[in-house]
C-alpha cells in the first residue's frame, strides 16, 4: 500500500524543499529557538520561489490586515521610544508574522496538513516524556522548575498547553475509533507535564477552554457531564501534594504572585496615564517598572504578566486596539467556517478556537504572546483553518 506523503505527488522541488522546512521548523518549536530562527529565512525563501515560479494565487485570512496595522503601529511607537535602539530590536519579532503566508503556501493537500499537524503533536509528546523523566530524577519544586528544552518554564508549559487543548478538541471529532483512544492516551504524558510544571497559567488557561469545550460538546447529556466532574474531583485529590498546594495557592488572595499581578494592573494604568499614545516603546517597561512599580510590590519585573497590559504600556492604546481587533477578527473567522464550513473546516477550526481560548485566558496572567515559541505556535495554528485543503476531504 502506497502511502501519499505530499512529497511524491508533486516534482516542484521548491514546493517539497519548502514542505521539508516547514515540518523541521514545527518539530524545533519544542526544542530549539535558535533552530527555528536558522530555518526562518530559508523558509522564507524557498516559499517565495515555489509562490512566484508557479503564479500562485496567496488569500490571506480576513484576520491578516489586522497585523499588519499592529506592526505599523509598534514601528510608530518605536518612533516615539524612550529607547529606540532596544525597540528597534525588539521588532524583528514583527517579521515572524510572515510565518502565516509562508504556512498557507508550503501545505496544499490534506496528506501535508496531517503530516504536519502530526509533527506537532510527536514534537510535543517527545518533550512532555523528556519532561517527566526530568521531573522523575529532580523532583518536583518550585525552586527547580520544569521547563524541558526551552527557556522558561511558562514557554514549556504554554506550548504543551496549546497542543493538548487543540488535540483534546480536534481529537474529539475524530470517526475512527482506535485512532481516537490512542490520540487521548497520548494526550496524558503531555498534560503530566504541564501539572509537573507547576505554571498556574496555563493550568488555568486549559481548565477555561476544556470545560467550556467539555459542556458544550456533551450539552445533552447531562448525567454524563456530572459523572466526569465527581471522577476528576476524586483524581483532583489523589494529585501530589505539590501540586495541590500549587493549585490552592491560585485562590489565596495573600499569596505574593497574585498581589504582585494586581500590582502590575497599578503599573500599567499609570505607565498608560504618562504614554497613552505611544507608549514607551517595545522591551521597554522593564527599564521604567521600578518607577511605576506600586509601593506594596516585592520585585521589579522585566514584564507585565498580562497579554492586555503589555502591550498597551509598551505601544500605547491604538495599538492595543489593533492587537484587540486582530484577536476578535480570528474568533469571528473561526465561528463562520464552524457554521458554514466542510466537516474537516469546522473540526480544525472548532480545536483553533477552544486553544486560542487556552491561548487569552493564560495570557492574562503571563505575557504569553511575547514568548516567541508561543508565537510561532500559534501563526501555526490560526493558519491551518486558511489552508487550501479543504475541498479534498476523506
Amino acid at each position: 500500500m502506497k502511502i501519499e506523503t505530499g512529497l511524491e505527488t508533486s516534482d516542484r522541488i521548491p514546493e517539497k524543499i519548502s514542505f521539508i522546512l516547514t515540518l523541521i521548523f514545527l518539530f524545533s518549536i519544542n526544542f530549539s529557538i535558535a533552530l527555528c530562527y536558522m530555518v526562518f529565512p530559508f523558509l522564507l525563501i524557498s516559499s517565495s520561489i515555489s509562490f512566484f515560479s508557479n503564479d500562485e494565487k496567496l488569500i490571506l485570512p480576513p484576520y491578516f490586515k489586522y497585523l499588519i496595522a499592529f506592526s505599523i503601529l509598534t514601528f510608530v511607537s518605536t518612533i516615539f521610544s524612550i529607547d529606540r535602539v532596544a525597540s528597534i530590536k525588539d521588532n524583528k519579532e514583527l517579521f515572524v508574522y510572515l510565518l502565516i503566508p509562508v504556512f498557507i503556501l508550503a501545505i496544499k493537500r490534506v496528506s501535508m496538513f496531517r503530516i504536519a499537524v502530526y509533527t506537532i503533536f510527536y514534537s510535543a509528546i517527545v518533550s512532555s516524556l523528556i519532561g517527566i523523566i526530568i521531573s522523575a530524577r529532580e523532583g518536583i519544586s518550585l525552586s527547580h522548575r520544569l521547563k524541558g528544552f526551552s527557556s522558561h518554564w511558562m514557554t514549556y508549559s504554554g506550548l504543551l498547553m496549546m497542543v493538548f487543548v487543540f488535540f483534546a478538541v480536534f481529537n474529539a471529532y475524530e470517526k475512527k475509533r482506535t485512532l481516537k483512544i490512542l490520540n487521548f492516551i497520548l494526550l496524558i504524558p503531555i498534560l503530566t507535564s504541564i501539572l509537573l510544571s507547576l505554571t498556574r497559567s496555563t493550568w488555568i488557561g486549559i481548565f477555561i477552554s476544556i470545560s467550556i469545550f467539555f459542556l458544550y460538546y456533551f450539552r445533552k447529556q447531562p448525567k454524563l457531564i456530572i459523572g466526569v466532574a465527581l471522577i476528576l474531583s476524586i483524581l483532583f485529590f489523589l494529585l501530589p501534594g505539590s501540586i495541590k498546594s500549587r493549585v490552592f495557592s491560585i485562590f489565596d488572595i495573600n499569596n505574593v504572585t497574585n498581589m504582585d499581578r494586581l500590582h502590575m494592573a497599578y503599573t500599567t494604568l499609570q505607565i498608560v496615564k504618562d504614554h497613552p499614545l505611544s507608549g514607551v516603546g517595545s522591551d521597554n517597561v522593564k527599564k521604567v517598572y521600578p518607577d511605576y512599580r506600586h509601593k506594596n510590590a516585592t520585585k521589579n519585573n522585566p514584564h507585565l504578566h498580562n497579554n492586555f497590559f503589555q502591550i498597551a504600556a509598551e505601544r500605547g492604546i491604538f495599538t492595543l486596539i489593533s492587537f484587540i481587533v486582530f484577536f476578535i477578527s480570528v474568533f469571528i473567522g473561526l465561528a463562520r467556517k464552524i457554521k458554514t464550513g466542510s466537516e474537516m473546516e469546522k473540526r480544525v477550526s472548532s480545536a483553533v478556537l477552544f486553544m486560542l481560548i487556552s491561548f487569552l485566558t493564560a495570557g492574562m496572567f503571563e505575557y504569553n504572546f511575547g514568548d516567541t515559541e508561543l508565537k510561532f505556535l500559534l501563526l501555526f495554528f490560526i493558519s491551518l483553518p486558511y489552508f487550501r485543503i479543504y475541498q479534498v476531504e476523506n
